[in-house]
């Protein structure tokens, strides 16, 4: 401490901050908020230091900037540009701090960092009253304290960010609960078509989207899409989308007036978000299909005598890109002729120099099967987990569709 000579007390000073930084040490790791620690901070210096007039703490935000966070004493806030601070500044914007960096003396100010390795997380300022200026002594104290309270901050800060991991992990999963609850998984029973559908997204939510809807009369009306994107963005816009769709669907209009009606909603939105769907209208009782394709991949039509074909390419761009006219298509169907709708997302697990797209796996595993719309599910998505591993890169949906016998 400044004026301190040598003998008994400079070993009396020398054993009251042993004595301070022990209680400060089990102090500070009961801390349990930011403002428990400043608060331990400023009860810590005033008792290191009956000569520090005040003292300044900078702590560095979410970009790596020092802002000044707590002030004690009549500092002027943001008042002190000594050039160590400057240059604190500079390193934290630039990049890793300087390895082997203490603090630095001057006279009546101490100026020391809290680093995490060699990044800084902040900063303690401290001047002394001007007739008892700091030592070299009180630098290496105050070094101490700053390295003990760097780990603490450190620590509220990982528990901080796992406490906020937590809470989106659980966000993540009522979404991606009530996203599933919306996707029509059956048709009632008289609607001709038997249904079965998976939903398997990359993440807890995403953005792959199916709905179905039946409109009496045997006819049934479904849409297949995927949002660009993929997690909590891809599925928000899905959300939005579908909604658009199931209401479009159940309104009876074909399906490339429900694309155009999607489209220009969508377009309306600054949004560099786009989306592929396929809309179709399925006839039951007069066996025929209406497809309209917005830049999404071809639905596929597995013959009840053992036939494949792709049927309803993209006849307009993806929703969402610019203003644009979607073609109908047709096609007969026959009595337990099963209809399949996927997204790129398992097409994508079969692609492959020599297959691109997995056209030809894809229609393999398709057409040796049993004709049972559940089992050529199983077996598609058998592979493609296979093929994709543990954790697939993309979302996928498959749903098929088998016309009833009459």
């Amino acid at each position: 401490m400044s004026g301190i000579g040598s003998g008994q007390p400079h070993m009396q000073v020398e054993a009251r901050d042993l004595g301070t930084l022990y209680r400060a040490q089990r102090r500070v790791v009961a801390a349990k908020s930011h403002d428990d620690l400043y608060g331990l901070l400023a009860s810590t210096l005033r008792a290191l230091y009956p000569n520090m007039l005040r003292f300044e703490l900078y702590v560095s935000d979410e970009s790596g900037r020092l802002t000044a966070s707590r002030v004690h004493g009549d500092f002027e806030r943001n008042c002190i540009e000594l050039p160590d601070l400057q240059r604190l500044r500079r390193a934290s914007a630039e990049g890793p701090f300087p390895s082997g960096h203490h603090g630095a003396e001057r006279g009546l100010r101490l100026t020391v960092p809290l680093l995490d390795g060699r990044s800084v997380l902040g900063l303690i300022v401290a001047e002394a009253v001007p007739a008892s200026p700091f030592t070299r002594m009180d630098l290496e104290i105050l070094e101490a304290v700053a390295a003990l309270f760097s780990l603490a901050l450190q620590r509220l800060r990982s528990k901080r960010a796992e406490h906020r991991r937590a809470s989106l992990e659980l966000d993540r999963r009522a979404a991606g609960s009530v996203q599933r609850r919306l996707m029509a998984t059956s048709l009632p029973a008289g609607s001709g078509v038997k249904v079965d559908a998976r939903y398997l997204p990359a993440l807890d939510v995403g953005g792959d989207f199916y709905d179905l809807a039946y409109l009496g009369d045997g006819r049934i009306g479904g849409a297949i899409g995927d949002v660009s994107g993929k997690g909590m963005s891809a599925a928000l816009i899905m959300s939005r989308v579908s909604s658009d769709l199931g209401r479009a669907l159940r309104s009876g209009a074909g399906p490339s007036k429900v694309l155009e009606d999607i489209n220009t909603t969508l377009t309306d939105v600054e949004s560099e978000t786009f989306v592929t769907a396929s809309c179709i209208s399925i006839d039951s009782w007069g066996h025929r299909m209406t497809v309209a394709n917005a830049g999404h991949i071809p639905l596929m039509v597995r013959r009840v005598g053992g036939e494949i074909l792709d049927f309803g390419p993209a006849s307009g761009t993806p929703l969402g890109m610019f203003p644009c006219q979607y073609v109908d298509e047709h096609i007969d169907l026959r009595p337990l002729d099963i209809v399949l709708l996927m997204t790129d997302g398992l097409v994508e697990a079969f692609d492959a120099p020599t297959d691109r797209m997995g056209t030809r796996l894809l229609h393999g595993l398709v057409n040796s099967a049993p004709h049972d719309p559940k089992v050529i599910n199983e077996r598609i998505l058998a592979v493609a987990n296979e093929k994709m591993g543990s954790q697939p890169l993309d979302d996928v949906t498959l749903v098929a569709l088998q016309l009833e016998a009459r």
